[in-house]
């Protein structure tokens, strides 16, 4: 039977408890979320701790790492109310894992099927909502760059992903 607690990290070192935690025979669950983030002026994708400071151990079939878990690299100290540790149940580390992993992976791919480059597209939103536009390419996440007939020239455009729609 799964047992999953939840351990404290030292700050900004998710990554560091979780390898060494691992090495002592722990299964590790650290939930990760990708996000667009502005550095130096550019915007790049950014993979970081879905709950900063904190992550979820199995020790199911190992629990003498429990002792051992607040002396391991990374890491300051189970989660605890008064002297017992915290359990999590294990249906909702299931949860998160899929929530985490397949939301990603999923996203990403249905926009890559859903558009692609030189595509006839509508715009159903927004201040050219009806308009008739072709797909240039994606802009992060949730945003695309679109061509659109302006004052017969093709401009550029920034829209979000919500007001596209494939022209059928």
């Amino acid at each position: 039977m799964s047992k999953w607690y939840v351990v404290l990290t030292k700050p900004k070192q998710e990554e560091r408890a979780e390898e060494h935690l691992t090495l002592q025979g722990g299964e590790v669950f650290l939930p990760r979320i990708t996000l667009e983030k502005v550095r130096k002026g550019k915007r790049t994708q950014v993979t970081e701790p879905l709950f900063p400071g904190y992550l979820f151990v199995n020790v199911a079939g190992c629990e003498q790492l429990i002792g051992s878990i607040r002396s391991t690299r990374g890491v300051r100290q189970l989660l605890r109310f008064g002297t017992t540790p915290l359990e999590v149940k294990p249906s909702l580390i299931s949860d998160l894992k899929k929530r985490c992993g397949d939301a990603q992976e999923n996203t990403a791919e249905a926009q890559q099927k859903l558009f692609t480059p030189g595509q006839g597209i509508e715009i159903t939103s927004g201040p050219f909502k009806d308009y008739q536009a072709i797909f240039k390419q994606f802009d992060g996440e949730q945003r695309a760059i679109i061509l659109i007939n302006l004052l017969n020239q093709q401009q550029e455009l920034l829209v979000t992903l919500e007001q596209l729609k494939v022209n059928s």
